[in-house]
């Protein structure tokens, strides 16, 4: 086989990939506004520009062994190549992710059986499937050598080729920084998809966003919720979620946040849930798995789409007024796309040059929001603090001494003494008690308290180099100190207690749709948790990073990365040499594709 034929052998490969990648697009759907269709067009020969690379080369280095050797090498490789897109538009269609050494590990491991369960005709499909796509792809060698066009019509070739991958990275760094939902739908369709994004380059260069949202394309497949909601309720509860970004579990004592601490212990109706777990251990997991009660995987689905959860639905169809405030800005991330999508006149961002001035800043709107409510209509509240998360707070506020320089990770290691850095951060979670002490107070003179649900929680932990490997903040591993944090629940005319038992933020929405909204429908119809008040064991917990998915059973943690790795730990970070129960796992992955067509 000389180099022209190598080449087009390479070709046809990429024709075959490309027509089996058509599955991934039928499975998610199609969309034919312009920049879909462009964007969907040009991302099949794009991305697998890059696998027919990887073929290339390794098929390219059994020419040193000479002409037969090709032919055998490009038999091999191209076989193993096509049965991936094969594999992988199969695992597409049943779980909504693609495959990587850690699907592999999974599948072929000794846990493999009881994750993948398939019939046995199966099997003998995919043994039968194998022995065609080895031949199919020795014709295409056989084929290849029969082409007689010449080098006008390979560099014709090269340069439609190499044209629509600058086209699939252009359309989608363009798409993700305007918010174009048919780009943005179709981004996670083909495998280890990761074009190009330059939003903060075109943000520096003065560059702005599209300031009305592109319409929602009416194509895709999202089946959600499963079954129509179901809601009425004659006595309507106000409801105010507080959110503290990056509020540790072991941060929740009378030292550092005494406020909190009162309002929890001179209360009969607080709940105080000691076993809680994030939905992800950064902010985007967080928040998406606390209000839609589904991993995190979902995000780009929801946010194409423009699709908010139905509890927010639920609220302005039962109509509460809304007062969202978060000192962060909401369409950083996309909030503002996904779960507050369908508010109007939101309230994108705050004023102020330092997190605690924002922090301020949403204290002061929120509190001319409960006093300017209308009183014959039930409200609901959303505050999110943010100076926890760069460990900042008031001159005159440092509590807790001796206080460090704010977190510089380039300089920061493993041996680095971390109690300056914990008690910074300490006094930054002081200070948002204050601010949460006086909504507490401003609840009390309003006469709201009795007639209030209030969850107080964190979207995620914070990490001060409690494993000692040189972590820190979070978005980095699943220890215990990123993914657990404290859940406070106020419910008027419930006896409040403390309990031990795991709860999840999958938990909360079920909770207060069905006690607060008066939602009939099975929590399974819109969400992957249970209710809070439920002591009946959660078979597992999704844990999600913006890399990363875990599932945890107990201690066990199985880790699986988009890069294709597998690891094992538990809480305290420390690898085991296996994970998370593999029923659950394999109940866990059917959720990735629950609420898809």
């Amino acid at each position: 086989m000389n180099a022209k034929s190598f080449f087009w052998f390479i070709v046809l490969c990429a024709v075959l990939w490309g027509l089996i990648s058509l599955v991934y697009f039928f499975t998610g759907g199609f969309y034919w506004d312009a920049p879909g269709l462009i964007f969907g067009l040009s991302s099949i020969p794009g991305q697998i520009l890059l696998f027919a690379l990887g073929l290339s080369l390794l098929a390219g280095l059994c020419r040193f062994m000479g002409p037969k050797a090709v032919v055998a090498g490009c038999t091999a490789f191209g076989g193993v190549f096509t049965l991936f897109f094969l594999l992988d538009a199969f695992v597409f269609t049943q779980y909504r992710f693609h495959i990587g050494l850690a699907m592999l590990e999974l599948f072929f491991g000794p846990a493999g059986r009881e994750i993948f369960v398939f019939p046995w005709t199966t099997y003998l499909l995919l043994a039968f499937a194998i022995a065609v796509v080895f031949a199919l792809v020795y014709a295409l060698t056989r084929l290849a050598r029969k082409i007689t066009w010449g080098k006008r019509a390979i560099w014709a070739v090269c340069i439609l080729w190499l044209g629509a991958f600058l086209v699939y990275n252009g359309v989608h760094a363009w798409g993700k920084f305007m918010m174009v939902p048919s780009v943005l739908a179709q981004v996670s369709y083909m495998p280890w998809a990761n074009p190009m994004s330059a939003n903060r380059r075109l943000r520096r260069m003065g560059f702005e966003p599209k300031a009305e949202p592109y319409s929602i394309p009416k194509q895709g497949s999202l089946n959600y919720p499963l079954a129509p909601m179901q809601c009425k309720t004659d006595k309507p509860l106000n409801i105010l979620i507080i959110l503290i970004d990056s509020w540790r579990a072991d941060s929740f004592t009378q030292e550092v946040m005494p406020n909190t601490w009162q309002a929890y212990k001179n209360s009969k109706d607080a709940f105080y849930f000691t076993n809680h777990l994030s939905g992800g251990n950064a902010t985007e997991a967080g928040m998406f798995s606390l209000f839609y009660s589904m991993p995190y995987l979902y995000w780009d689905s929801f946010t194409s789409r423009q699709q908010p959860p139905v509890f927010m639905q639920q609220l302005q169809n039962q109509g509460y007024q809304l007062g969202i405030f978060a000192s962060s800005k909401l369409n950083s991330p996309e909030f503002h796309q996904n779960i507050f999508a369908s508010v109007p006149n939101l309230r994108i961002e705050s004023q102020g040059a330092t997190k605690v001035a924002r922090d301020l800043d949403i204290e002061q709107d929120f509190t001319a929001f409960i006093k300017q409510r209308s009183a014959q209509k039930p409200f609901f509240g959303f505050l999110f603090y943010d100076s926890a998360h760069g460990q900042e707070f008031p001159e005159g506020g440092d509590v807790f001494k001796p206080v460090g320089e704010q977190m510089n990770y380039l300089t920061l290691t493993k041996n680095t003494d971390p109690t300056p850095y914990m008690n910074r951060y300490k006094n930054s979670v002081h200070f948002i008690d204050g601010l949460i002490g006086q909504v507490f107070d401003l609840l009390k003179e309003q006469n709201l308290l009795d007639n209030t649900v209030i969850i107080l929680s964190g979207d995620h932990g914070q990490e001060v180099n409690d494993t000692h490997n040189n972590f820190w903040g979070h978005n980095s591993n699943f220890a215990k100190w990123q993914t657990h944090v404290p859940l406070l629940v106020w419910w008027p005319g419930k006896q409040g207690k403390e309990l031990a038992y795991r709860t999840a933020h999958y938990d909360i929405m079920p909770t207060l749709l069905t006690h607060a909204l008066g939602c009939t429908n099975p929590p399974p119809d819109y969400s992957t948790g249970m209710d809070l008040f439920d002591p009946t064991p959660r078979p597992y917990t999704i844990i999600s990073s913006y890399t990363k998915k875990a599932v945890q059973t107990g201690d066990k943690i199985s880790v699986i990365d988009n890069y294709g790795y597998l690891e094992h730990y538990d809480e305290n970070y420390k690898k085991l040499p296996s994970g998370a129960d593999p029923k659950a796992i394999s109940a866990a992955f059917k959720e990735f594709a629950k609420f898809y067509k």
